[in-house]
């Protein structure tokens, strides 16, 4: 996207998003891909200094954070740590599969990426965070894909695949909160990693408030997420614009189309009434309207991975009964004073967030 067409794209998607709901005073905005490392750096730069302006004139405060597979020349590197706020950098790993490959082969690519990881944090001092994507390959290696991220100090956040326009191996969702059980049962309290999603569903079944940036799978993700694609069509979530599903205009051409937001925006009250009625709807919230819509047609029907939500969010309350109350809230205070600690942020984070999803 040419940066006078982001300029506008922001301005415009922005505008109209931060019109139609509360106010925020905080977003959180990823730069995503594609690989970001094959961008021009002063392109980059120049994207990163659009986004901090215009947004930053929008909400308080800005963060701007990046995924990336590490893998590039150490000028290339340093020049990106240098861009992104607190060295915000994530990245996706997968330590056993050979879904990621250079030329067919897996170790070579986890070679370089683990030279750019390190590297990155030899002139940071951070160790970034990453994203394991579960998929019936890996799905039994995820404990110990967290034990090579609570070994490294590393915040992960685990998340089940997604078919997208792509052909995927499904995940059988009994096998999902199978495997996220096991994992729930060996990182509660004796974890001192930022485990995410898991660590914001505990803190919501805690009553903590729950600040984080991020994807939940939450019926709330209109009024808290956008997503600006290359050629400026705008969507909810990278997911949302991966399927297809739920346009909301494009920013270029100045389009906004509020019937959709409405429709969109109508799940956080219209949904299916076996998810009303369940006993663990106030953290669940219904799941992911992605999946929903990919899976029904219906942005208001219930996901399959319901019955995995079922599970894990049961095993999270057996352990929270089992450690006690202030336990376990003491136990995420110390893993998230860890974690800005890592990051050399404050603690006083502030409320209201929304996210801006920049798309290579």
């Amino acid at each position: 996207m040419p940066i006078k067409d982001l300029k506008k794209s922001l301005s415009f998607a922005l505008g109209n998003f931060l019109s139609r709901t509360s106010e925020k005073k905080y977003c959180g905005a990823e730069v995503i891909g594609g690989e970001v490392m094959i961008l021009p750096t002063n392109y980059l730069k120049q994207a990163v200094e659009a986004i901090r302006l215009i947004v930053g004139d929008k909400v308080k405060r800005v963060s701007v954070s990046c995924q990336s597979n590490l893998i590039g020349s150490k000028d290339k590197i340093k020049s990106l740590e240098g861009m992104i706020d607190d060295c915000r950098i994530g990245t996706s790993i997968d330590s056993f599969t050979d879904k990621r490959t250079i030329k067919g082969d897996a170790d070579k690519y986890r070679k370089l990426a683990a030279r750019g990881a390190n590297y990155l944090k030899e002139i940071s001092g951070d160790t970034g965070s990453a994203v394991i994507v579960c998929d019936k390959d890996n799905i039994d290696k995820i404990i110990d894909e967290y034990r090579i991220a609570q070994k490294a100090k590393r915040e992960i956040t685990i998340r089940p695949v997604f078919a997208g326009k792509h052909t995927i191996d499904y995940l059988d969702p009994n096998l999902l909160g199978k495997h996220w059980k096991e994992l729930i049962d060996t990182w509660f309290m004796e974890g001192d990693t930022v485990v995410e999603p898991l660590h914001r569903m505990t803190k919501s079944m805690l009553g903590m408030r729950t600040e984080e940036v991020g994807c939940p799978y939450w019926r709330s993700c209109t009024a808290n997420s956008l997503n600006i694609e290359p050629n400026g069509d705008i969507y909810t979530c990278q997911e949302m614009a991966d399927v297809g599903a739920g346009k909301l205009g494009n920013a270029i051409r100045g389009e906004w189309d509020d019937e959709m937001y409405l429709t969109l925006s109508k799940r956080q009250t219209n949904i299916d009434q076996a998810c009303q009625q369940c006993q663990w709807y106030k953290y669940c919230q219904g799941g992911c309207m992605m999946e929903s819509f990919t899976e029904t047609g219906s942005f208001y029907s219930r996901p399959n991975n319901c019955t995995a939500w079922k599970i894990i969010f049961k095993t999270l309350n057996d352990n929270i009964q089992k450690h006690g109350q202030k336990t376990s809230v003491n136990w995420i205070k110390k893993i998230e004073a860890l974690e800005y600690s890592r990051i050399n942020h404050s603690v006083d984070n502030p409320v209201n967030h929304s996210i801006a999803v920049i798309t290579q």
